[in-house]
């Protein structure tokens, strides 16, 4: 009986040890509504007008053409002149920037969907971003609010074209099993 409780006891442990109650946008990156506006104007002086849209994001950015890019999980800061996409720095308490980009300085701009997935895939001669908006809690993307920085952008002129297909994070290493006959 002893044995069995002890058994118990570990497996319930080890069982609970794999619930995450956190989404991991949430957990990497700091984002405060409220705040935000003035705390990346603090980390970022430079940041060109005044923050017409923000919130939390995930961002792949890659080559141009290609559908496979870094993944990143962020905030974002639209203006009238630029995108602005940041990532947490745990360990200094301030944002990192990943990209910013002039909307003037776009060749393109498309949107592409999956499901309840937007993204807009941000084209320009060197690279190519796709950025996702993530509801504030995190864990779930934003559909709405992500349409709302394409009409946007597409506002300001840029031309806009078909997807060639949604970016997508490198695939995760899968472990390989050989089987050796005897």
């Amino acid at each position: 009986m002893r044995n069995f409780l002890a058994s118990l006891t570990v497996g319930l442990a080890v069982t609970l040890s794999g619930c995450n109650t956190t989404p991991l946008d949430r957990a990497t990156v700091y984002y405060d509504r409220v705040q935000f506006p003035t705390e990346i104007v603090k980390d970022f002086p430079d940041i060109k007008g005044s923050i017409m849209q923000h919130g939390r994001c995930t961002l792949i950015v890659s080559t141009p053409g290609s559908t496979i890019g870094g993944y990143h999980f962020c905030v974002f800061a639209l203006t009238q002149e630029q995108i602005n996409v940041y990532g947490w720095n745990a360990s200094a308490l301030k944002y990192t920037e990943i990209l910013r980009v002039d909307l003037s300085s776009l060749d393109k701009v498309a949107m592409d969907s999956y499901f309840r997935t937007n993204q807009v895939q941000l084209i320009e001669p060197r690279r190519q971003s796709a950025l996702t908006v993530v509801i504030d809690d995190g864990g779930y993307n934003d559909s709405a609010a992500t349409q709302k920085v394409f009409e946007s952008i597409k506002k300001h002129g840029v031309t806009v074209v078909k997807s060639e297909g949604m970016m997508m994070p490198p695939a995760a290493p899968t472990p390989m099993v050989i089987v050796v006959p005897r």
